[in-house]
């Protein structure tokens, strides 16, 4: 989308027009608090009393639709939920549920790739079967495929390479744990095996599989260890043709203790790597070469799912801190903790996945129960928080705003890198309302922030 504005090449003379116009009202740190509350419908296939929301595994959010998945084991399906009027809207059913244990239980792990106009669900299972559904109509998926991977157990964790077509999945409770690689068709259906029975060299029986993700700066997949033969656990990566490649060893970096699950990777080229045994930390690993560990995090470890949002370029890590469930808001530029967010449950919210448009956070949240009753939400539901920052002054000099007022990251600004190399800002950019540019300037990159009250966008300069 091209509009007819003067063009200012230069990013100096970007932020030098920025400074004469933002007051320091836009620069006050950004704050995650609770929005809303999605609530989660109960259907035939649930068992538990009174129909609440109680099982629950990992989460995803498709970009390209908007849509938030959710692994529900309370309703034997993968829940989908909009992102944009934040609104329950189908679900794809036929899983085994919530069973006696976690090993034979599912929906697990859960992603979605849209390619060519067609919106493919894949969800792991309880019977060691990776189904894969046409979810083109959020309200009325509809089952392709469910192809076993050949375990005894559960499939669990994925990741998919948008630039192979293929699609990770973890049998991570048998032994021992293997990994699969299927083929996708451009990342819809049909999908064949491409490799199976993948292990990791020097892992135990029953040391597991976690969460994977692929990294495109290497063309391969790294996944979590829990642990290598009984040890702290780390990082392995594995190649395309179903190969593993280097292993990253905790044990020989200095760490105590870990047991990593969550894992992500981030623009820096690191790895956010979340342990999921409590009162450890959480590691900021470097894959470079023989790897290294770049930093940790006291402040939160009994993690399972992480998070990367790429428009903030920021962790968004599950876990337990000293005050309770919490999830922990980590910057991948400065490797610094922005913000623990209290969850005010005591039950296990593992599960985390944000909108890269709107900045909102997707936590599920498991109904109460004799045991632990949830105060948020005692039926259960999904929990959505967002980031408000005091509105900017300028906005409000020029009659387009009222000071004083809480925006919603929906309606205001996505903070984005700058130019400089070293630096981040979280406050500086341009705004635009309906057809005004504030300072004037033709876009290199224009972004629809919301299809609410007011066109309000964000651009970017060309070179920035």
């Amino acid at each position: 989308m091209m509009f007819n504005k003067p063009i200012i090449s230069s990013c100096v003379l970007l932020l030098a027009a920025l400074g004469t116009l933002m007051s320091p009202a836009i620069a006050a740190p950004t704050t995650y608090s609770l929005l809303a509350t999605i609530a989660v419908p109960s259907d035939a296939a649930n068992v538990q009393p009174g129909g609440v929301f109680t099982a629950f595994d990992v989460s995803f959010f498709d970009p390209t639709t908007r849509l938030y998945y959710v692994a529900d084991r309370s309703n034997a399906s993968v829940d989908i939920f909009s992102g944009a009027s934040l609104s329950f809207l189908g679900r794809a059913t036929g899983f085994t549920g919530q069973a006696a244990t976690t090993s034979l239980s599912g929906p697990n792990g859960v992603l979605a790739v849209t390619s060519g106009g067609t919106t493919t669900l894949y969800a792991s299972d309880g019977n060691s079967t990776l189904k894969v559904f046409n979810a083109t109509n959020p309200a009325a998926p509809s089952l392709l495929q469910s192809i076993s991977t050949g375990g005894a157990f559960r499939v669990d964790d994925m990741a998919y390479s948008p630039v192979t077509g293929q699609v990770l999945v973890t049998n991570n409770a048998d032994a021992p744990a293997f990994a699969t690689l299927f083929q996708t068709t451009a990342g819809n259906a049909p999908v064949t095996i491409a490799h199976t029975g993948i292990s990791i060299p020097g892992a135990g029986n029953f040391d597991g599989l976690e969460q994977a993700v692929w990294n495109p700066n290497t063309g391969t997949f790294f996944i979590s260890v829990p642990s290598f033969n009984g040890d702290q656990g780390g990082v392995a990566e594995i190649k395309t043709d179903g190969t593993v490649g280097r292993l990253y060893k905790f044990a020989n970096m200095g760490l105590a203790a870990c047991s990593p699950t969550g894992l992500a990777l981030g623009a820096s080229g690191h790895l956010m790597v979340g342990c999921g045994t409590s009162g450890t930390q959480t590691v900021v690993l470097d894959p470079t070469g023989t790897g290294s560990i770049v930093t940790t995090f006291s402040q939160i470890s009994g993690t399972d799912e992480i998070w990367y949002d790429p428009t903030l370029e920021d962790f968004f890590v599950t876990g337990v801190d000293a005050g309770g469930r919490v999830f922990d808001v980590i910057s991948d530029t400065s490797d610094t903790l922005l913000q623990s967010v209290s969850l005010g449950v005591s039950s296990n919210p593992h599960s985390i996945a944000v909108d890269p448009l709107s900045g909102d956070v997707f936590v599920p949240l498991a109904g109460s129960t004799l045991a632990v009753p949830d105060p948020v939400c005692p039926l259960g539901c999904i929990a959505v928080y967002s980031q408000t920052v005091p509105e900017p002054d300028t906005l409000a000099l020029l009659g387009i705003g009222a000071a004083g007022l809480a925006w919603r990251r929906r309606k205001q600004l996505p903070v984005f890198r700058l130019c400089s190399a070293t630096s981040r800002s979280r406050t500086a950019g341009l705004w635009k309302l309906n057809d005004n540019f504030l300072p004037a300037v033709e876009p290199d990159a224009v972004h629809q922030v919301s299809s609410g009250d007011s066109a309000l966008q964000r651009e970017l300069p060309a070179g920035c």
